[in-house]
């Protein structure tokens, strides 16, 4: 059975799986301020992607023992991310190779402070993506520490999931507005949710435009909360994360926003948070703590122009919470 080595020395056994989207990512950045409608001397690069990929890319660099099940296109740039993924250490036997379709493309184009403002994603490929993959590997889904997906997968393999899962904490990350509501059907079977907040209320069918107060954040939570999810990560962007559980509601953000590490490129943030929240989990950590090393891992992230940022580790994570450290402030 695969195993993670912390820091500390103690080896944990077990895994993780994600299941969600691969695809080849190509970001355009501008040499200067970013023009509307019209040409922008400036910088494309390519990379791996796909939220799924990016979270399993993300706890194998925090030393997490991690498999993928995701559909990949037959054509080069499928096979460019298996032996990628597999490069990196995560188990690829569980990856899906749909014959004569080609492999999902996103494409996203930040401004001069890299962030993000437009993107075309080209995901047509996961549709075709569901149970017929996924139950040659049901024992491998039932033995994981965790579940991870995204709702870039298709309701029918959400559906799933979740009736196969029902005893596995289940990990989710929303994705965007248009796909987020797919997950509302099963919120009672989610053990922790990562919207941001227009995600959110677009689940929770709100309208608290895009400066709710501190009593309809907490509101926004608590209906979460009584469909059933276990914890809630709500994302605010630069305001920080509203954590809800069954125990504590509270907002965690860095201290002092002022002296945050230059953002170069915001893409991948939610996914090294995501991945950070799922590897808090399975160390131990308390809610707050484990918040603490999300919002470190999303910091970590944008401070690099690649979607993953490959010096994130436990070290550099506890590195950023020493020098940029975060505030908790409860909310009732």
């Amino acid at each position: 059975m695969p195993t993670g080595r912390y820091p500390c020395g103690v080896c944990i056994t077990g895994y993780c799986v994600v299941i969600g989207g691969a695809n080849m990512d190509l970001l355009g950045s501008p040499s200067n301020t970013l023009l509307g409608r019209t040409s922008n001397p400036g910088y494309v690069s390519t990379s791996p992607g796909g939220v799924g990929r990016n979270i399993a890319d993300n706890l194998t660099r925090l030393q997490q023992a991690c498999w993928l099940m995701a559909p990949l296109g037959d054509d080069a740039n499928g096979r460019f991310l298996a032996q990628h993924c597999q490069q990196l250490g995560i188990e690829i036997q569980a990856l899906s190779v749909l014959k004569g379709q080609p492999t999902s493309t996103y494409l996203s184009i930040v401004d001069e402070h890299g962030e993000m403002q437009v993107a075309i994603a080209d995901m047509g490929l996961i549709d075709g993506f569901g149970e017929a993959h996924l139950k040659p590997h049901v024992d491998h889904l039932r033995a994981a520490t965790l579940v991870a997906m995204d709702t870039n997968l298709s309701a029918a393999c959400l559906h799933y999931v979740c009736a196969t899962l029902t005893e596995k904490p289940l990990f989710v990350d929303t994705v965007s507005m248009a796909k987020a509501v797919r997950i509302k059907p099963h919120l009672q079977h989610i053990h922790s949710l990562k919207p941001n907040l227009c995600e959110a209320q677009a689940i929770a069918g709100t309208d608290y435009g895009p400066s709710p107060t501190d009593a309809q954040l907490s509101c926004l939570a608590r209906w979460f909360l009584q469909q059933g999810v276990r914890h809630l990560y709500l994302s605010l962007g630069a305001q920080g994360v509203l954590y809800s559980g069954p125990k504590q509601q509270f907002l965690m953000a860095l201290k002092e926003p002022s002296k945050a590490p230059e953002m170069i490129n915001s893409n991948g943030a939610g996914d090294a948070m995501m991945a950070g929240l799922c590897a808090a989990w399975i160390q131990g950590l308390d809610a707050s703590d484990r918040v603490a090393y999300g919002v470190a891992c999303a910091q970590i992230a944008m401070s690099s122009q690649a979607t993953i940022n490959p010096q994130i580790s436990h070290q550099l994570i506890h590195r950023m919470l020493k020098e940029y450290p975060c505030q908790m402030t409860p909310l009732r």
